[in-house]
């Protein structure tokens, strides 16, 4: 980690620590002060990939579904159509498209079309998925982090962003460096950012409060994805991260948006309901 994001950490939870410490007089008062900060409202938003199957089977009822619930935007994955009946079913279900989920075969051979899309759609932001699994090398992530820096280039000239999106294979260690320490340290905060999936780093044991303290404004997106501690997926809030303490730095992350996300789908609609009254009830 650069020295800037050390002293950027060492700050932040110097700060929280001397909060604390000033609290400790204040009882209960102080400790409702810390947790009245909510999600707001329009950052909570649905990724697609979670109701993919209600998706296929019909798309425009899916995202009815989905406002209706509460959400205020969703991530688009899992939604081969035309860019201009995405943006325009959205638009007839008033979600807002916030991120576009890409391929890295986009990335480094379609990426010129992918950005239409992209414009199409309307999003601030698209992302890389994953990268292949040959990748997953020290080199690997080297060049990964050279091609995030060159796509981010061209995202940004049309106006919008180049986030990257992890699972748990980012945060192997191999030879005593952790892979998504590459990516974070070798791409350009200018140009790259970070899309975080919260279950597969927390199940990786990444402390992602840590990520957030030492990455200040890198982390516009989240997914929101819980898990059991056993390698299963849970509804938001029925599993072990402890949201309340990740989000408690997401003004210092730069979090603007709160994506819901379940890889499996035993009852996708009831998931879409149950994460989103959590997030909604949440105080951190």
């Amino acid at each position: 980690m650069d020295h800037v994001g050390q002293l950027g950490r060492r700050a932040v939870l110097g700060m929280l620590g001397a909060v604390a410490a000033a609290g400790v007089g204040g009882g209960a008062a102080a400790e409702a002060d810390a947790r009245r900060r909510r999600i707001p409202p329009n950052g909570i938003g649905m990724h697609l990939y979670t109701v993919r199957d209600m998706l296929a089977a019909d798309p425009q009822a899916t995202l009815n579904a989905m406002a209706g619930i509460g959400y205020a935007c969703v991530g688009v994955s899992a939604f081969p159509r035309p860019a201009t009946e995405i943006r325009d079913m959205c638009a007839a279900a008033g979600v807002r498209p916030v991120i576009l989920h890409v391929g890295h075969g986009d990335l480094v051979g379609n990426w010129a079309a992918k950005l239409e899309d992209a414009r199409t759609i309307g999003v601030r932001w698209v992302v890389l998925s994953s990268f292949p699994g040959s990748m997953y090398t020290l080199e690997g992530m080297r060049l990964g982090a050279r091609q995030l820096n060159e796509a981010g280039a061209a995202a940004r000239e049309l106006g919008m962003g180049l986030l990257h999106h992890n699972h748990d294979t980012e945060f192997r260690v191999i030879d005593g460096q952790r892979l998504y320490e590459i990516l974070l340290s070798e791409t350009d905060p200018h140009l790259v950012d970070f899309e975080l999936d919260i279950g597969w780093a927390d199940s990786a044991g990444a402390d992602c409060r840590a990520l957030f303290a030492d990455n200040p404004r890198r982390f516009p997106v989240l997914h929101v994805k819980d898990h059991d501690g056993q390698g299963h997926w849970t509804d938001v809030g029925a599993g072990v991260v402890d949201w309340a303490r990740i989000f408690g730095l997401a003004s210092h992350a730069g979090v603007r948006f709160w994506l819901v996300e379940r890889d499996d789908q035993p009852a996708p609609l009831d998931t879409a309901r149950n994460s989103y009254d959590y997030l909604r009830a949440l105080r951190f």
